[in-house]
């Protein structure tokens, strides 16, 4: 049998009997399907030094193919320790399962950071606090009706309130109901629960992205330490808020790519970078290509005494400590404006959106052929053609700390134009001695006239020592 996919769910048909459809790339997973053509993820398969089981995740409609693939690896793999996965989940009948159970189910048993889980714990304990003790079959649509009222009224926005019911829709998926009330409320009383697409602008502009590369090229990955009689002791490694988003503002990344980041996933023989799928929350395995300021970037980072596994040596609170009081004031978003800032400059260097879809891991851009798929997921041509993209970004950023606006070509003639009109910039000429690496790069496509020209102002070091 082939892979699952929202082609296998649209393709289920009535045979008058029961039949499975099993997964070819996830062992373990299939649908059952009756003879009256209802339909539910299972999963089965053997447990180490011990018997065959088969659990049932519930019907196709109400959970979604990436939830159950996602349980189905978690199942299996507690089958390969030895664990019968039966026991391992809680069963209750459905007058027993109460809103506190199905969010502990949900958050057990599917792969997701602690900070969604937070998420998840907030938003339940914010809109539905009260209901924790009942069962969910005392959930009506009526009562998730009357409580988005409720919400609303008491001033919430309704992106907000409508992530809330996202979340409670989710939670119960994990319960035996026949049907999720928070999709038969939204379909019986005509209301929505997708968030509507925000007005504002969440990207950064050129002199935005300038005065984070001014503030990368000032700062260091160490401190001075001293003793209290003023002996210095040497250098003491410190997390740099700065390399992480600059880092993020190159890749497209989200900031659990920085506290997720491990040196063991860093393989600087190869300059790769890769991000299994259990960090991304796309849940798919995400290669990146390490060139020009991005190995500078890496390169750079010390071995934290704190948090030595991790590149940046930051966990999620300190990112976000460091986040909202150093560099907040620069971007006036979220950091998920440097994922939509890196989307929106790669726009302007002519990529279309499906090849920026891929640079962001998007699933919907790696859909397509059997092919296809397989063409560009994890593929020597995909890191080919994200090390294209990155290069091109890079090119960009220098290019407005030039002072080039953003509707200026960009040239791949840097130096030339260093040596041509910027000689008297030294904050330009300083954010790119920090990039020896992409400066490695640039001499290739440098005149002979032009380093003479370099060197005669001695502004800039290359990699060739000029």
């Amino acid at each position: 049998m082939p892979k699952i996919t929202q082609l296998t769910l649209r393709s289920i048909k009535v045979t008058g009997s029961v039949y499975y459809i099993r997964d070819n790339d996830i062992k373990g997973l299939a649908i059952k399907v009756t003879a009256k053509g209802q339909a539910s993820f299972v999963v089965e398969g053997r447990i180490k030094r011990g018997g065959t089981f088969r659990i049932t995740l519930g019907s196709v409609e109400h959970v979604r193919l990436e939830d159950a693939q996602a349980q189905a690896l978690d199942i299996m793999a507690s089958a390969k320790r030895g664990i019968n996965p039966k026991y391992d989940r809680v069963s209750l009948n459905s007058g027993e399962q109460t809103l506190r159970w199905c969010l502990e189910q949900h958050l057990a048993l599917r792969l997701m950071a602690d900070s969604t889980k937070r998420t998840y714990r907030n938003q339940i304990n914010n809109a539905f606090k009260d209901w924790y003790t009942e069962p969910v079959e005392q959930l009506t649509p009526m009562r998730i009706a009357e409580r988005r009222v409720k919400l609303l009224g008491q001033g919430l926005s309704v992106n907000y309130v409508s992530s809330c019911f996202r979340t409670l829709k989710a939670v119960l998926e994990n319960s035996n109901l026949g049907k999720n009330p928070v999709t038969a409320a939204s379909k019986k009383y005509g209301f929505s629960i997708q968030s509507s697409a925000t007005e504002k602008e969440e990207f950064l502009y050129p002199d935005q992205i300038v005065e984070i590369l001014n503030q990368y090229a000032m700062s260091t990955n160490f401190e001075e330490v001293y003793t209290r009689d003023n002996v210095y002791l040497g250098e003491k490694p410190v997390p740099n808020i700065f390399a992480a988003v600059l880092y993020l503002l190159l890749i497209g990344g989200r900031e659990q790519d920085v506290y997720n980041l491990k040196w063991e996933m860093v393989d600087l023989d190869r300059n790769t970078i890769t991000y299994p799928s259990r960090s991304k929350k796309e849940r798919r395995p995400h290669v990146i290509p390490i060139i020009g300021i991005l190995e500078d970037i890496i390169r750079a980072q010390p071995k934290h005494i704190k948090h030595s596994e991790l590149v940046f040596g930051m966990t999620h609170e300190m990112f976000r400590v460091r986040y909202n009081s150093l560099v907040k004031g620069i971007t006036k978003h979220s950091s998920k404006a440097l994922r939509k800032t890196w989307a929106e400059h790669m726009g302007l260097d002519g990529y279309d959106d499906k090849s920026i879809g891929r640079g962001l891991n998007h699933s919907h851009a790696l859909q397509g052929s059997v092919t296809t798929r397989s063409y560009f997921k994890g593929s020597l041509v995909k890191q080919n053609h994200l090390k294209e993209m990155y290069l091109d970004i890079q090119l960009r950023f220098i290019h407005y700390a030039m002072g080039n606006a953003y509707d200026e070509a960009v040239g791949d003639n840097v130096l030339d134009s260093i040596a041509d009109s910027n000689k008297e910039d030294p904050r330009s000429i300083a954010i790119i001695n920090r990039f020896p690496s992409l400066l490695a790069i640039l001499e290739a496509n440098t005149s002979e006239e032009a380093i003479k020209e370099i060197r005669n102002y001695n502004y800039l070091i290359t990699s060739s020592g000029i």
